[in-house]
């Protein structure tokens, strides 16, 4: 529910599960499979809100709930950094400029969010790539990503840095090891136009054949809902609240 209490707006959320990103600090390797239904169910959260004329701006495993009640369902949360890109009244978009700093995280953000510019509904896609390329190969290049000279004499920061080695790394070594569709998916959010509408249905079909070649479908079995994967799930969530609290 939502509403006011005195000068203050109140908004009432449901109380969520763990994030993908505390499945990961278990260390818990997650399969090819719920990869693709993690991203099908991701892309479906990124459609709604942009069909609504809002971008998220801060894509990352950790603003990525599971469900309490249903651990099918995955959640996008956090819409601090979140702006709109188009007039509800008008449909104008914004425009495209440079900013001089960066919205959301510097390891998931796409190129042109690196690098200082306006943000806009391709920006989240491709940082929906980077994050599913994390989760499957467990890690990103520019992750650990060495004080260089430049560095230490002043002449570039670690943003800098990141931005030139995240624009030098081609989809193909990227995403090495990986099936092919990965490669697919990070080439076509490069290639979008600032304005451009995005084809989630295409994004979306890339997974799907990905889950066809394994003989695997999108049942929503994802590894976590198994009675052992549960018991995890309540032990992170009474971490989490004890640090909370």
């Amino acid at each position: 529910t939502f509403g006011k209490s005195g000068n203050f707006n109140i908004l009432i959320e449901e109380l969520l599960g763990p994030s993908l990103n505390d499945y990961f600090k278990l260390k818990k390797r997650f399969p090819l499979k719920d990869i693709c239904m993690i991203a099908l169910q991701a892309l479906d959260r990124l459609e709604y809100i942009h069909s609504k004329y809002i971008i998220h701006q801060d894509i990352k495993p950790q603003n990525f709930l599971i469900g309490r009640k249903d651990p099918k369902v995955i959640y996008l949360i956090d819409f601090g950094f979140s702006k709109k890109y188009k007039s509800s009244r008008t449909g104008k978009h914004i425009q495209y400029k440079k900013l001089g700093k960066l919205f959301g995280s510097l390891a998931y953000s796409s190129i042109n969010g690196n690098a200082g510019y306006e943000q806009s509904r391709r920006d989240d896609l491709e940082s929906l790539g980077y994050m599913l390329v994390f989760l499957t190969k467990r890690y990103l290049p520019w992750n650990k990503i060495k004080i260089t000279k430049n560095i230490k004499e002043g002449k570039d920061t670690i943003e800098e840095e990141i931005y030139k080695m995240k624009k030098s790394f081609k989809p193909e070594k990227l995403c090495e090891g990986l099936p092919e569709e990965f490669i697919d998916y990070i080439k076509y959010c490069r290639k979008l136009e600032f304005e451009q509408d995005p084809d989630y249905n295409y994004l979306k079909n890339l997974f799907a054949l990905i889950l066809s070649k394994q003989n695997q479908k999108n049942d929503l079995k994802f590894f976590w809902i198994s009675k052992k994967e549960k018991n995890l799930v309540t032990k992170t969530d009474e971490n989490n609240n004890s640090k909370r609290d």
